[in-house]
């Protein structure tokens, strides 16, 4: 067993991520073009109104025509809430390169890289019950 404490002077060592990558235990995306983007819309049980993610989603790109996590990966986290329009981009259509093109982009051989896209939620802590709500017998 390996034990990692992770703390402000002791950042997050890359054999984690090898850990995590080697397990098997994320769904892994190839990045051609559109896989990433596709992933995202279905799996992350986009809202069709706001056309945002109600799901979180954690899962490795790997480069196209690579095998395994020594030839490099990303490992994306995508929090609820990210904004995705569609499953792929329009055909045909001049459109800026987003963050998502971004992550399809070629990944260097023996590369380890962490993407988050949209903003972490906090989960707040609930009010602590005092112990007059809780009667004498509870303590």
């Amino acid at each position: 067993m390996e034990f990692f404490i992770i703390t402000e002077s002791n950042p997050l060592p890359p054999a984690i991520l090898r850990h995590l990558a080697l397990s098997g235990a994320l769904d892994e995306i190839s990045n051609v073009p559109g896989a990433v983007r596709s992933y995202i819309y279905w799996h992350s049980r986009r809202d069709k109104e706001t056309g945002k993610t109600t799901k979180p989603l954690l899962f490795f790109i790997y480069q196209t025509g690579r095998y395994g996590p020594q030839n490099g990966f990303r490992l994306c986290v995508v929090h609820q809430g990210y904004y995705i329009a569609a499953p792929t981009k329009p055909e045909g259509a001049i459109t800026e390169e987003d963050e998502i093109d971004l992550l399809e982009k070629p990944i260097p051989q023996g590369h380890m890289e962490v993407v988050t896209l949209g903003e972490a939620v906090g989960i707040p802590d609930p009010e602590p019950e005092s112990d007059s709500e809780l009667g004498p017998d509870a303590i």
